[in-house]
């Protein structure tokens, strides 16, 4: 609520970016150099191929997926509340030669803004910066098409926690114990697939890399 509230007053139509500038372009260095095409590779095999799909990168940044889903044949649509990401997700995708659709918006809102459905939902490493977990599982679950796909991957409530505030301990601990969701905290881990189990799903592959990463890779069922 405390999150829906604060998205209420604080709009990216407005001007309001919650990304610095120096921030975004120190940021989108880093992470153009880390695309893993071998990665994107066993991914295209999992939905069958990017040609011909309608992909939603849901919180898409610095757009580096975007561009990559983009060059592998899909019609991708990029998502993300920053103007600073927006204006650099544009650039490279003039630079690599790509038409990318580009909308402005928080990620909770996205069933409103797009109003349609994609055969893939992608969101990576900013699951996080939704309202609330539970209904984020929903907003990503109705953005997909009836067996379509969508992949999450997240750092989990175990990152950085001997570097958090006991602000932020706290608010960690309320979202984990509590499911009441103040500013941005990981979700505990394990959280997203149980979410997911409320819905028809044909298959969910669910994977734990490392002590602080979930991957989530989920079919919705057909209708």
């Amino acid at each position: 609520m405390i999150n829906k509230i604060h998205a209420r007053i604080y709009r990216p139509e407005r001007g309001w970016d919650p990304v610095p500038a120096d921030y975004a372009q120190q940021y989108v260095e880093a992470v153009w150099r880390q695309v893993d095409e071998a990665w994107l590779d066993a991914l295209a095999r999992r939905i069958g191929g990017f040609e011909g799909k309608e992909v939603l990168d849901l919180g898409g940044g610095p757009g580096q997926y975007s561009v990559a889903f983009t060059k592998r044949g899909a019609s991708v649509t990029w998502l993300d509340v920053s103007r600073n990401y927006l204006r650099i997700a544009q650039e490279k995708a003039k630079e690599a030669g790509v038409e990318v659709t580009f909308v402005l918006g928080y990620m909770d809102e996205a069933m409103q803004i797009l109003r349609k459905q994609f055969d893939f939902v992608f969101n990576r490493i900013c699951f996080c910066y939704s309202w609330n977990d539970a209904s984020f599982v929903d907003i990503i679950y109705q953005l997909v098409r009836p067996g379509g796909y969508a992949y999450i991957e997240t750092n989990n409530s175990s990152f950085g926690r001997d570097k958090l505030s006991p602000h932020a301990r706290f608010r960690t601990w309320l979202n984990a114990a509590l499911r009441i969701k103040i500013g941005h905290p990981h979700p505990p881990r394990g959280r997203i697939p149980m979410l997911f189990l409320r819905y028809p799903i044909k298959q969910m592959v669910v994977e734990y890399p490392g002590p602080h990463i979930d991957r989530i890779f989920v079919q919705r069922a057909e209708e």
